[in-house]
């Protein structure tokens, strides 16, 4: 589907106005964008840098949040795409690496089992914060900064998903 077709289509589901509505941003991403520039985090990662704390692209260097602008996205999500494509930029596809055999993204991750609860972040179902169940899952065995990374991008993807940014 052309990306034009695609926004049509995914804008009036994912955009609903008024107190208390989100757009799922990874959702967004895969209805509208998907299709031209596969996953978020790999697009990020293989076609943008980051310069100065500022995200650049291959042909928009100057100021890419002007051309996102103007590229298929509603105004109220330029930022917040903008950031979540500036944040996956800066981080490496550890979660893919380690945790992909069972979890097929971040984003699927937290949409369907994670939640933010007083600011901590947590299993839906469990309560339990994750910072406490991750360091023994899956064998991982993670350190303390490696649990904290992961928490840290759980977290961000979850507020990406749940709140829009």
């Amino acid at each position: 589907m052309k990306p034009v077709m695609a926004m049509m289509v995914a804008a009036p589901l994912l955009l609903a106005s008024g107190p208390g509505t989100t757009t799922d941003l990874h959702h967004f991403w895969e209805q509208t964008c998907g299709d031209c520039h596969r996953h978020a985090g790999e697009f990020a990662r293989k076609a943008l840098t980051v310069k100065d704390g500022k995200l650049q692209g291959s042909h928009h260097k100057d100021n890419l949040l002007v051309f996102l602008e103007h590229h298929y996205l509603p105004q109220d999500l330029v930022q917040p795409m903008y950031d979540m494509l500036l944040a996956q930029a800066e981080t490496a596809p550890e979660f893919k690496q380690r945790c992909g055999r069972c979890h097929e993204t971040a984003a699927d991750l937290a949409r369907e089992s994670l939640e933010l609860r007083d600011g901590v972040l947590t299993g839906r179902d469990s309560g339990r914060p994750v910072a406490a169940f991750l360091p023994r899952h899956a064998k991982l065995r993670l350190t303390a900064e490696e649990t904290d990374f992961f928490v840290r991008l759980l977290t961000r993807v979850e507020r990406e998903v749940h709140s829009g940014g």
